[in-house]
């Protein structure tokens, strides 16, 4: 059964990821001696090897409890033959399309969602820059349990599991290292496998109770996460200090509380204010030995410095494209596996419409890695986003449309009711100022007086009193810009983009519909309630930025903003292709239109740019 077909019927499932070790007690190349109840739990926390533990994973479902009267279920038994049924707690045997066993543990109680939110290019400043996050929360029952799946030594232990504490009190005691372990909601239809179901992937955060009421909760956000404030830094901080004082010409010096391996083998570090470029770096008698190469970089000034200084290393980009720069920093600094990024078609998007950006920079102190991203979102004109469904990070530019997105009518799609226009009137823009290369890269961003250059974009008539009568200056402190020309790019295009009051919209579809349209789509919207000054339906662009299921299975929930603004790639048509016509136009061909630009029914002509 599938959302096309009536009568259909929800259900969730819900997978937990446990690190499990893929090594068996006192088995080569395990080396544990103990016995009985002393042995592992094949956790870390447990482990008795631990020299030896070997990461792998244990796969546990878990469904509401009446999932065992509406599909084939074989019931279980314990050791003494006695009959398990859902009302114990005890996991229950459901057999699947592929005739194996999926082990499910009938305590889930309930789950909600929250869901990511996108952030074009940065230009909402009520929200952060990467946008929110998806976020769960899943509520389970505690409940007695025998340890089936979860200990595979149970027949070797002296004791009766299901009179020994329940099943979350023990496997938190047993997983104390669970912290962003895999949580994947399965949304599907009572005949589906669980391979055909909608997946959604997050990222364990937090876990509280049992309760008085035993429910324990689970919350988890998604992989972006990773790279929030706390958790991901780049550069990452470095251990060095100086072991001594130094001079304002010292090329040689010593550092202590500091290996070779904790710096690159060339580079920038930073002491104080001052930058200074490295040629080499070797262990020496007090920590390390650096040999500079030259002294007061990149803006700063030679000076002395005191024993027990800190000794930063910088993180230099020179010259590097949009889609290298963030792979690196969420890998590198975020931690988040290449199996996340969609890294190939970033590349593809990156050279079709952000080429023109080089990004150089050097950062000299630890920052955020989602400040850093948030910054080439803003200053490129780009917008990043987790894609739940297919467990990916995807990058795309903000740009004009080329293929004809699908369209959304209040008649064939659109819930009646539901759908809502906002305006947002704090993204409107009629000034950017851009300022771009530092002064001295050690001071602060904010800091207007330490940037070298400054452009600025205005459209002077959206300010007059004929149209919004004031002035709306955002400022973009360009640490990943070196030239005029992108500096240009970025501002006269903002601008363009967000002269006007931006729209957004809110609407739902069944979940018939779900499956042609996610976060970070185009789609065309045509609806009663969005007409033009003849009172005919617009139909404009408008760029999905949320997707939630208020009913799991049932009704989805979409906000998309308006980005009819950025246009869609045209061509001239050849000769002999006839007069525009609104009826029977082609998406992408170019029409010529009045003399104020003008198609015959009102709508703008394709411009050469």
């Amino acid at each position: 059964m599938t959302e096309l077909v009536a009568g259909r019927e929800p259900v969730q499932i819900v997978e937990i990821v446990q690190p499990y070790c893929n090594n068996t007690h006192g088995s080569a190349p395990c080396t544990a001696t103990e016995t009985g109840d002393r042995k592992c739990f094949n956790t870390r926390s447990t482990c008795n090897d631990t020299a030896n533990f070997a990461k792998g994973s244990l796969r546990l479902f878990f469904a509401k409890g009446n999932i065992a009267d509406r599909l084939d279920v074989s019931y279980l038994t314990t050791e003494d033959g006695e009959t398990i049924t859902t009302e114990d707690g005890d996991p229950i045997e459901i057999g699947d399309a592929k005739g194996a066993a999926t082990y499910i543990v009938p305590s889930l109680v309930s789950v909600s969602t929250s869901p990511t939110r996108i952030n074009l290019a940065g230009a909402n400043p009520d929200a952060q820059g990467l946008g929110n996050r998806a976020l769960c929360s899943i509520v389970f029952q505690d409940h007695p349990h025998t340890d089936r799946v979860v200990d595979p030594y149970r027949s070797d232990r002296t004791y009766v599991p299901m009179e020994r504490g329940s099943f979350w009190t023990k496997w938190l005691a047993r997983n104390t290292y669970r912290y962003n372990l895999s949580i994947k909601i399965y949304e599907g239809y009572f005949g589906e496998t669980l391979e055909s179901m909608r997946v959604r992937e997050y990222f364990l955060a937090r876990i509280t109770g049992p309760d008085n009421n035993g429910h324990v909760t689970v919350q988890g956000k998604d992989i972006l996460s990773f790279i929030e404030e706390r958790k991901a830094q780049a550069p990452l901080a470095s251990p060095g200090e100086l072991y001594a004082d130094i001079d304002s010409s010292q090329t040689s010096f010593e550092v202590a509380n500091a290996v070779a391996a904790d710096y690159s083998a060339s580079g920038t570090i930073r002491i104080g204010d001052e930058l200074m470029t490295y040629s080499a770096v070797a262990s020496s008698a007090n920590g390390i030995t650096f040999t500079i190469t030259l002294r007061g970089t990149d803006g700063s000034t030679a000076a002395e410095h005191s024993a027990e200084d800190l000794v930063q290393e910088c993180l230099r980009y020179t010259s590097q494209s949009v889609d290298t720069v963030v792979e690196d920093l969420l890998d590198t600094y975020g931690g988040i596996a290449a199996s996340y990024m969609d890294t190939a078609n970033w590349a593809a998007e990156v050279s079709a419409y952000l080429s023109g950006y080089s990004l150089t920079t050097l950062i000299t102190q630890p920052t955020g890695v989602a400040t850093l991203v948030s910054e080439i979102q803003e200053q490129v004109g780009c917008f990043l986003w987790w894609d739940e469904h297919s467990q990916l990070i995807k990058l795309r530019a903000i740009r004009a449309v080329e293929d004809e997105p699908g369209l959304i009518t209040d008649d064939n799609h659109i819930i009646a009711g539901s759908f809502n226009i906002d305006e947002m009137p704090r993204q409107r823009i009629s000034q950017l100022w851009v300022y771009f290369v530092m002064n001295d890269w050690t001071g602060k961003l904010d800091d207007e007086t330490n940037w070298r250059y400054l452009y600025i974009s205005a459209d002077l008539e959206s300010e007059g009193a004929n149209l919004y009568g004031q002035k709306s200056i955002r400022k973009i402190y360009a640490r990943w810009l070196p030239t005029n020309a992108m500096a240009l790019n970025t501002a006269t295009k903002t601008v363009s983009r967000y002269s006007g009051v931006p729209r957004q919209c809110t609407f739902r579809l069944d979940a018939k519909d779900r499956a042609n349209y996610g976060v970070g789509d185009i789609v065309r919207i045509s609806h009663f309630r969005d007409v033009n000054a003849n009172g005919a339906n617009n139909i404009g662009n408008w760029t999905i930025t949320s997707m939630h299921e208020v009913v799991p299975g049932e009704l989805t929930e979409y906000t998309a903003e308006d980005t009819t603004i950025y246009g869609r790639v045209c061509t001239i048509q050849g000769a002999g292709a006839g007069d525009y016509d609104p009826v029977t136009a082609t998406f992408n061909a170019a029409y010529i239109g009045d003399a104020n630009g003008r198609l015959s029914d009102g709508t703008n002509c394709a411009r050469i740019t």
